[in-house]
């Protein structure tokens, strides 16, 4: 499971994806319609800048924007940076591997290779979904809501 840090982070970076088209987006902004308080937002974002996948300018026309584009920024990336592994267990990790210490023998581990293959499914679908692709669906859904009120 994702924790409350990664879901603000992903709802905050979909935000600059949608509304921000490039133009820097104020913290207070993306707290305010994303629900997220702003101190901890604070945070995120710091953490995420860090790690190179936002920008920040400071001043009145400031704010927060994407680092490189949504399409180059994959659900992958930003679930490491706010949760780390994407692996259930540590020795199935391809980014942050370490031995569990109470394998007997991690060659022939059923635990490990299971977990492995689950680890490969997700980050195959994680490294495969970018923001671009995520702010798509949501604006397809926008439009389809919109034409459904529409015709009512």
């Amino acid at each position: 499971m994702i924790s409350q840090k990664t879901r603000y982070a992903l709802r905050s970076l979909l935000y600059l994806v949608e509304e921000g088209k490039g133009a820097p987006v104020q913290l207070a902004r993306i707290a305010d319609t994303q629900q997220v308080p702003r101190k901890y937002l604070e945070l995120i974002m710091l953490e995420l800048k860090k790690a190179g996948i936002v920008t920040s300018a400071r001043g009145p026309t400031g704010g927060y924007r994407l680092a490189r584009p949504a399409s180059e920024i994959s659900f992958g990336d930003i679930i490491r940076v706010t949760d780390g592994p994407i692996a259930l267990v540590p020795c199935a990790s391809v980014h942050f591997y370490s031995n569990c210490g109470d394998c007997h023998d991690e060659a022939t581990c059923a635990i490990r290779r299971v977990l492995a293959m689950v680890r490969e499914s997700s980050a195959g679908i994680l490294e495969g979904t970018s923001l671009a692709d995520a702010a798509s669906w949501e604006s397809a859904v926008s439009l389809a809501e919109g034409s459904i009120k529409a015709t009512s």
